[in-house]
């Protein structure tokens, strides 16, 4: 239960972190809601498969978001908390099925994105890494790269 509780709370993390850090990211950047990074140089199909995975990722935090009660929504919007702080709180508090429905939501993401990656060809692959290699990089390193405002 212990070892559930914790791959629960790192998904969730995982989760709010990337739909933050994704929807901060798009804004202003309409080439991006298009088919994802120019430099991926994607096909169309490619293009395609993506925008199907974030719309179908969407729809299923969408379903989980209705699910949560009034205190529960309180706490995911609390950004007076870091993402972990508050998947511990919310943890707890979530019922069988919505863990149920997080655990499947999480486990169709992992199965499109594996599925994505393998239509990848050498070069796109190689940008990838790239890319995550620099995101990396800002994460363990605080800002970096970020200008003071």
């Amino acid at each position: 239960m212990k070892n559930l509780t914790k791959t629960l709370a790192l998904s969730a993390t995982l989760v709010l972190g990337l739909t933050v850090g994704a929807s901060a990211q798009q804004e202003g950047k309409p080439e991006m809601k298009k088919g994802g990074h120019p430099e991926m140089n994607l096909t169309d199909a490619q293009k395609t498969q993506m925008k199907a995975n974030r719309e179908s990722q969407k729809a299923n935090q969408e379903k989980f978001k209705a699910s949560l009660s009034a205190d529960q929504k309180a706490t995911m919007g609390d950004n007076g908390m870091k993402p972990k702080e508050r998947m511990k709180k919310l943890n707890p508090t979530l019922s069988a099925e919505q863990k149920a429905t997080f655990k499947a939501n999480r486990k169709e993401a992992k199965k499109n994105d594996k599925a994505f990656k393998a239509t990848l060809n050498a070069e796109q692959k190689a940008k990838m890494k790239d890319m995550s290699d620099k995101t990396g990089e800002r994460k363990h390193h605080g800002k970096k790269g970020k200008k003071d405002a």
